[in-house]
């Protein structure tokens, strides 16, 4: 009974080896992948992003007078390319806001 015991345990051990070692492999891909591809996604984006607020200061003061003008011509109230959601009660109210 000790001898069977004994292979069992060994078997067990055995497979609990290859088992760890499968997970390193997977562990390894998973890691690579991040490395590699959303690692370089990310940096991408993060480009992006840093472009689009770039544009957008240094747009976003002209179009702000241009609009004021507009709106002063056309008698509506002053506009701004700033807004927080609670200065807004509704999705109609900020479209309407940004109206020209």
């Amino acid at each position: 009974m000790l001898i069977h015991q004994n292979i069992e345990n060994k078997e067990t051990l055995e497979q609990l080896k290859k088992d760890i070692k499968s997970l390193h492999e997977k562990l390894d891909t998973i890691i690579s992948i991040l490395n590699k591809d959303v690692k370089g996604q990310c940096d991408k984006m993060g480009e992006h992003i840093d472009f689009i607020e770039n544009v957008y200061d240094n747009v976003k003061n002209p179009l702000g007078f241009l609009c004021n003008k507009i709106n002063t011509l056309t008698g509506r109230k002053h506009y701004s390319l700033e807004y927080h959601n609670s200065d807004f009660e509704s999705d109609e109210e900020i479209e309407s806001s940004v109206e020209i």
